[in-house]
């Protein structure tokens, strides 16, 4: 089993069990915070600073520590 880069593979590449992979991660000021989805080949920095950020929704369902510190998701 797999885990592909879902921008870079192509149909004839995946077999049965393959997954197409992304990372997010949270980037937390002392003022806000947000969450950024990058590829799984990417560093932590790299997805910080030229991720797609996702939307405050999803973000705080996946990550309640920032929400509970009192934290506002970044605009």
């Amino acid at each position: 089993m797999t885990t592909l880069n879902p921008v870079t593979v192509i149909p004839n590449d995946l077999v049965s069990g393959d997954k197409l992979g992304f990372k997010i991660i949270a980037v937390i000021t002392a003022y806000d915070w947000a969450a950024y989805r990058g590829l799984t080949d990417r560093s932590d920095d790299e997805v910080a600073s030229r991720g797609d950020k996702i939307s405050e929704d999803i973000a705080r369902a996946l990550f309640y520590a920032p929400d509970a510190a009192g934290l506002p998701y970044r605009r």
